[in-house]
Order: C-alpha cells, then sequence, then structure tokens
C-alpha cells in the first residue's frame, strides 16, 4: 500500500463515520439480480428442465456457491465502503467458497468425475460474459454511494458480486453439473472478473 493510501485510512479511521442508507446500498445490487434474471428468462427457454433428467442437486450445489458468495460480497462491499472499517477478514472469507469447491473438485478426480466439458459449455461461458459485467456495474454504482478508501479491494469485491449473480440468474436453465464444470465455466469466470474489476476499480471508484 503506498504512502497516500495509508494516509487517507488514518483519515478516515479518525474521522467519524459517516452515516450511509443501507437501503440505497441495496438497491442497485437487487436492481442488478433482477435484470440478470429477467435477462436471461427472455434470452433462454426451458428454466429447471435440467432438473427432470437429473434432479435438483445439481441446481442446488451450484446455487448453494453462487448464493454464499453473492451474500459474502454483498457484506464485504458494505464493510469496504465504510472508512475505518477492518476488511481484511470479510474479503478473505471470500476465498471459502472456492476453497471448498477445489476441495470437492479433487474428491471428485479420485473417485472419477463426470463427463467433462458436456455440450452446452458454450452457452455457460456467454451468459456469464454477458450477465457479470451488468451486475458488476450495479455493485460500482452501490459502491460509489459509499465511501471505499480501498479502491482496488473494492474493484475486486464488486466483481465477485457480479460474477455470483450472473451464475445465479443461469443456474435453472444449465444442463451440465460436476465440480470440474463448476471450477472451469463459473469459478474461473467469476475469478476473472475479479480481476477486471481489480484493475478498473481506482477508475470507477476514485472520489
Amino acid at each position: 500500500m503506498s504512502t497516500t493510501d495509508d494516509l487517507i485510512e488514518q483519515l478516515a479511521a479518525s474521522a467519524p463515520p459517516p452515516q450511509r442508507s443501507l437501503g440505497r446500498f441495496l438497491l442497485p445490487l437487487a436492481m442488478a439480480m433482477l435484470l440478470c434474471t429477467f435477462g436471461v428468462a427472455m434470452l433462454l427457454e426451458g428454466a429447471f428442465a435440467p432438473a427432470a433428467s437429473d434432479g435438483l442437486a445439481p441446481i442446488m450445489v451450484k446455487w448453494g456457491f453462487s448464493l454464499a458468495l453473492l451474500a459474502m460480497s454483498a457484506g464485504a462491499l458494505w464493510a469496504i465502503g465504510q472508512p475505518g472499517r477492518r476488511t481484511s477478514e470479510a474479503t478473505r472469507a471470500l476465498a471459502i467458497p472456492f476453497a471448498l469447491v477445489a476441495l470437492l473438485l479433487v474428491l471428485e478426480l479420485v473417485v472419477g468425475g463426470r463427463p467433462f466439458p458436456g455440450t452446452t459449455w458454450q452457452r455457460c461461458l456467454i451468459a456469464m460474459a454477458m450477465m457479470s459485467p451488468l451486475a458488476f456495474a450495479g455493485a460500482i454504482m452501490a459502491a460509489r454511494w459509499l465511501a471505499p478508501t480501498q479502491l482496488r479491494r473494492a474493484g475486486m469485491v464488486a466483481g465477485l458480486y457480479g460474477g455470483a449473480v450472473a451464475m445465479t440468474a443461469y443456474v435453472p436453465f444449465c444442463p451440465g453439473h460436476g465440480m470440474a464444470y463448476l471450477a472451469v465455466f463459473y469459478c474461473l469466470p467469476i475469478l476473472a472478473m475479479a480481476g477486471l474489476g481489480w484493475i478498473l476499480g481506482p477508475r470507477l471508484l476514485r472520489w
């Protein structure tokens, strides 16, 4: 962290915390979720059709990952937007869903993985590429209503939120399952969006 960043952090910590509206913060996040869900539903057909052949378990596993990451990234973004608050714990906690996927992927490979990559992986990547930036924009709007001082970290978390929203919206239409599929066609695009947020955060969130 640069000397300027250190100075900003010290000034933010010594100043009284400003009052921020949680509702105003959540509004663009919710709008991004609604727009992505509506957009996927308009473009694709057959919501929950994969459950007819594979049951609800694959959908629930993917939703477990995406919803956990969605909630954790929103909470981390709120914390980062409060000057003077410690945010390292909330940021490190975001690695937990990815660590669980990595562990389950190892177990799956040991016992014998599912057919990979399947036949619809291109559609999955297209959906993630289309919806992630839209939800990322909503997270950036939410963060700009706060006062983040760690702009790269805020941008990274906004990227994680964008990817998690895109995954949550697309999962009911996705016939792919297995940890290898989740890791490659969901986790990697989400991490790519987080990397883009890390790069763009200082430009999009600077005061």
